[in-house]
């Protein structure tokens, strides 16, 4: 090979290089410097409605996770989208698909994070009540006791009903989530009660809706839950649960003592709307102590509340409170 030959291979190969340089440098620039986007139209919506999220700036063909934080910072997953051609997604989505008939209202917030590229994007919603049919003239709907407290049993009396006609029922949550409590008949002179048992519910103003499959005669009576305590205990001992504080996905560690060796304990959390959840029942050692452990996931709410232990046998409570703090 001549001087010349091995010259112009010789520019030929730098010149492949540089191309290659080039064409690597383009694709790290692309890739550090695009931005993804999210949006969420409308972004003020009723409850109920329909809510689009429109995804950009993802990794063409990328399988993109949605999911959602509501107002008390609880956290679901939505989908998993796959971006076309361009690195983009829509995807039309309704709020309700925990199976409630409407959200909570408050401010919602979406994430989408592309599993390949890395980015993650936001895009908040602000949920209002939505619309529904006022009282009807011709019908009467109340309750016998507009006031009570946790554990109370409230008697709701229709009239002015079809007669024999079906009248579903649904009540409404201070939050405004509603919940679909099913059906009864009203009897043959368009009359019917209702027997509502209100356990550790959050507390606050509540609305029931009774409303006539036939004639679509509406009745709403509202009604006040205060707090109440449901055990009464005959004694005291003492529960830890620690850290005092930590975030959403992580373990708490309860530990008791003083109370009846061998006696089965109940544990309850009340939330900071002061509802209260079954969390476990356990078995106390023959030192009266016991200790468990609890795992708080996202679905968590976030807030400051208080654990209850309850000896079944001696009557013996104790609290401790516990924060948690929204997860990252």
């Amino acid at each position: 090979m001549t001087n010349i030959q091995l010259r112009q291979l010789k520019g030929v190969m730098a010149s492949c290089f540089a191309g290659s340089l080039m064409l690597l440098f383009l694709l790290w620039s692309w890739s550090s410097y695009a931005s993804a986007s999210l949006s969420a139209t409308p972004s003020n919506p009723r409850q109920n409605d329909t809510v689009t999220l429109v995804g950009s700036g993802f990794t063409p063909g990328e399988r993109v996770s949605v999911w959602i934080t509501y107002p008390d910072y609880t956290v679901y997953a939505v989908a998993e989208v796959v971006t076309n051609d361009d690195g983009s997604f829509s995807h039309p989505y309704l709020p309700d698909f925990l199976g409630a008939s409407f959200t909570p209202t408050g401010r919602y917030t979406y994430t989408a994070f592309g599993q390949q590229s890395g980015r993650e994007v936001y895009a908040s919603i602000n949920v209002d009540i939505g619309q529904g049919a006022p009282p009807s003239q011709a019908v009467s709907f109340t309750t016998e006791t507009r006031q009570g407290h946790q554990g109370a049993t409230f008697v709701f009396r229709g009239s002015g009903y079809a007669p024999g006609e079906t009248v579903a029922i649904w009540l409404r949550y201070p939050d405004n989530r509603v919940n679909d409590l099913g059906h009864t008949t009203a009897g043959s002179g368009g009359v019917f009660e209702y027997v509502l048992r209100m356990g550790g519910a959050p507390v606050g103003n509540y609305a029931l809706t009774a409303y006539g499959m036939h004639s679509a005669s509406t009745g709403i009576a509202a009604f006040q839950l205060l707090p109440g305590d449901q055990t009464r205990a005959l004694g005291s001992a003492t529960l830890n649960a620690g850290p005092s504080s930590s975030t959403q996905r992580s373990y708490l560690t309860f530990s008791g003592a003083g109370f009846q060796p061998g006696e089965v304990v109940t544990i309850w959390t009340t939330l900071s709307d002061l509802s209260t959840r079954w969390v476990g029942d356990l078995a106390v050692n023959s030192d009266g102590t016991f200790q468990a452990n609890l795992y708080t996931n996202e679905r968590d709410p976030a807030g400051t509340r208080v654990y209850t232990a309850f000896g079944n046998r001696s009557g013996l409570r104790a609290t401790a409170n516990y924060t948690v703090v929204p997860g990252k």
